[in-house]
C-alpha cells in the first residue's frame, strides 16, 4: 500500500535472509498467498540474496530460475553484496580514503568466491546483480562476470552492477563491453554529492556516478530508491538524477554533464527497470499490449521546475488497469 501511494507498481526486492528464521521457501509462500488472495498490489521481482554456492545451488535445484513465477511474483537474479558503503567508508577502494588514509573499505568476498558464485549462476542461465560501490570492489565483480562469460558465452545475460558509484573510465568501458546492466540510485546524490570528493579525491570523483556516460556507451541504466535505506520516493530520485544536487538545492551540481533529461529519468524508472527483469515486452510503457500499469500525477513533470519535481503529488496508481491507490 505504501508503494502504491508513491506511484509504484513494480519493485525488485531482496527478501531472502532479511528476516531471522524465515527461509526463502516461506518468503515465496507468503508472496504466493498474497497474490492468490488479491492483496499483492505491486509486481515483485525477487532478487535472491545468497552468500554461498551450496545454499544457492539447493535453491536452483528446487526449480528456481530467473523468470520463474507469474506477472505478480517472479524470481529475478542472484543478488550479492560485495562491499560496504561510501558514507561509512566501507566501500572497497583501490586507494585509501582521502579523508581517512588508514582505510580502503571492506571486500565481503574473495575473488575466488565471487568468481565461483557468478560462474555457477551464469552456467545455470541465472541473472546476477552484485552490489558494488567502491572501484576496487567493481574490479572484482567485472573480473567474475568476464570469467563467467568466457566460460559460457551469452549475449543477453543482463548481469548487473547495483549502485555502480565509484568508477574509473576504464571500468565504464568494460561495463559496456561486457553488456552489463546498471542499477543506479539517483537519490544517493542528495547526500553523496556533498561528500564524494572528500572521500575519494578529485580524480576518482571526476569519473564516479557517471551513469550518463554509461548510457552513452549503450548501457541500460535503471533507477531505484534503495528502500528501506532511503524512502521509495520516485519523484525525489528523479529530481536528483536531473539536477545532480541535494534535494534542498544547495551547492553546485556534481558533474552536471552527467545529468539526465526529464525523459531519461522517467525512462530509467520505467522501461529500463522492466528491461532489467526481462519484462520490457510487457511493461514499462503505456501502449497497446502492455500491462496498463500507470500513475496519474498532480502536475506534468515536463512543465515543472526541476528543483520542484519532488513536490509533485501522486493522485492515483493503476495496476493492470485497476486502481490500487
Amino acid at each position: 500500500r505504501e508503494l502504491n501511494t508513491r506511484g509504484i507498481t513494480s519493485c525488485q526486492s531482496d527478501d531472502y535472509g532479511a528476516f531471522q528464521n524465515v527461509s526463502w521457501r516461506e518468503v515465496n509462500q507468503i508472496y504466493q498467498e498474497l497474490e492468490q488472495s488479491g492483496q499483492l498490489t505491486v509486481r515483485v521481482c525477487e532478487q535472491c540474496n545468497f552468500t554461498n554456492t551450496a545454499d544457492f545451488a539447493e535453491f536452483v535445484k528446487e526449480g528456481n530460475h530467473t523468470g520463474t513465477g507469474t506477472d505478480m511474483f517472479r524470481i529475478g537474479p542472484l543478488k550479492m553484496v560485495a562491499d560496504g558503503a561510501l558514507g561509512a567508508r566501507t566501500a572497497y577502494l583501490s586507494e585509501p580514503y582521502r579523508d581517512e588514509p588508514s582505510v580502503r573499505g571492506l571486500p565481503l568476498y574473495s575473488q575466488e568466491a565471487l568468481d565461483e558464485m557468478v560462474s555457477y549462476a551464469h552456467s545455470q542461465g541465472i541473472q546476477v546483480a552484485v552490489h558494488a560501490i567502491g572501484d576496487a570492489c567493481l574490479d572484482r565483480v567485472l573480473h567474475a562476470c568476464e570469467k563467467a562469460l568466457e566460460e559460457h558465452p551469452e549475449k543477453d545475460h543482463r548481469h548487473g552492477i547495483v549502485h555502480c558509484q565509484i568508477t574509473r573510465p576504464d571500468q565504464l568501458e568494460k561495463i559496456a563491453r561486457l553488456g552489463l546492466h546498471v542499477y543506479a540510485q539517483g537519490i544517493f546524490l542528495d547526500y553523496d554529492s556533498r561528500i564524494v570528493e572528500d572521500r575519494v579525491g578529485k580524480k576518482l570523483a571526476s569519473s564516479s556516478y557517471s551513469w550518463k556516460t554509461l548510457m552513452g556507451h549503450g548501457v541500460w541504466v535503471s533507477n531505484g530508491s534503495d528502500c528501506p535505506v532511503e524512502l521509495p520516493d520516485v519523484l525525489a530520485g528523479i529530481q536528483c538524477t536531473v539536477t545532480r544536487r541535494p534535494l534542498d538545492g544547495r551547492g553546485e551540481p556534481y558533474l552536471p554533464d552527467q545529468a539526465f533529461t526529464i525523459q531519461e529519468a522517467l525512462d530509467s524508472y520505467t522501461i529500463c527497470g522492466a528491461q532489467a527483469s526481462f519484462e520490457e515486452e510487457r511493461k514499462g510503457r503505456i501502449q497497446p499490449g502492455m500491462m496498463a500499469d500507470f500513475v496519474i500525477l498532480e502536475r506534468n513533470p515536463f512543465e515543472t521546475d526541476e528543483d520542484k519535481l519532488k513536490d509533485i503529488s501522486v493522485l492515483a496508481t493503476y495496476l493492470g488497469g485497476k486502481r490500487v491507490f
